[in-house]
C-alpha cells in the first residue's frame, strides 16, 4: 500500500477587531485554544481595541462539532495524525496573515499571543520566522512544545517572550521552572486558572507594547 500527500488550497477565516492602516501602531495576532472559534476568542480582547491597536484572530483549519454530530462548532490547529503536515500548513497560513498585516500596516509593531493549544502554534510559528518580524510572543496557559528551539535568538530577543499562566491552571506542570534549561522566558503568573482575566490581559499587552515601541526607536 502506498500513500501520497497532496497540498491543496484552503480558505481560512480571520476575525479582525480594529483597523489596519498606515497609522496603526500595534497589531496583535491572537490564536485560540482547542475547540474554540476565532469570533468568540477575539471578543476577549474587545475592551483593548483602540484606534492605534488592532487584533486579528486566525481560526484553526480543522473544524468539528464539539458535542456529538451537530450543534456548537470548534476548531483545532492540529492533532497527532499527520502532525508534520499540519504544522507546515498552519505555518504557511500564519505567514500569509503576517504578509497581509505588513501590506496594510507597514509601520505597526506585530505581536503574537497564543492561548492553550494556540500557544504551541504561536511558538512554532515564531520559531520559523525572522525574530525581527515579531516584536513579542506571549504563550498563555501552555508551555513550549518539545520541538521548540531558538537558533536565531540572542539575549535581546529573549525579552520578547513571556509565559503567562494561572497558578491554579490544571494544564500547567508543577515543575515549570525546571523546564527551561536553554533559555528562560519571562514568567508571568497570576491568581487564577485556565483563562485570560481581562486585568491581566491588559497588563501583559501594555507591557509588551511598551518594550516593542522602545525597540523600534
Amino acid at each position: 500500500m502506498k500513500r501520497i500527500a497532496i497540498p491543496v488550497l484552503r480558505t481560512a477565516q480571520v476575525e479582525i477587531r480594529g483597523d489596519l492602516s498606515e497609522s496603526t501602531d500595534f497589531v496583535w495576532i491572537v490564536l485560540h485554544g482547542y475547540a474554540q472559534i476565532a469570533s468568540d476568542f477575539v471578543e476577549k480582547f474587545s475592551d483593548l481595541q483602540e484606534d492605534e491597536r488592532c487584533f486579528l484572530a486566525p481560526e484553526g483549519l480543522s473544524k468539528f462539532y464539539v458535542k456529538g454530530a451537530f450543534g456548537e462548532v470548534g476548531a483545532s490547529w492540529m492533532t497527532k495524525h499527520d502532525r508534520a503536515d499540519e504544522i507546515q500548513d498552519y505555518i504557511g497560513y500564519l505567514s500569509k496573515v503576517i504578509n497581509y498585516v505588513r501590506s496594510s500596516s507597514p509601520n505597526a509593531a506585530i505581536f503574537i499571543l497564543g492561548f492553550s493549544q494556540g500557544a504551541a502554534t504561536a511558538a512554532r510559528f515564531f520559531m520559523n520566522r525572522n525574530p525581527q518580524d515579531i516584536q513579542g510572543l506571549v504563550l498563555w496557559g501552555a508551555v513550549f512544545p518539545t520541538d521548540f528551539t531558538l537558533p536565531l535568538l540572542g539575549q535581546p530577543e529573549l525579552g520578547k517572550i513571556i509565559l503567562v499562566y494561572g497558578t491554579s491552571d490544571p494544564y500547567m506542570p508543577d515543575n515549570l521552572a525546571e523546564l527551561f534549561l536553554d533559555f528562560r522566558p519571562k514568567l508571568w503568573p497570576f491568581n487564577g486558572g485556565h483563562d485570560l482575566p481581562p486585568k491581566v490581559l491588559r497588563e501583559v499587552i501594555l507591557s509588551l507594547e511598551g518594550n516593542g515601541k522602545q525597540a523600534a526607536i
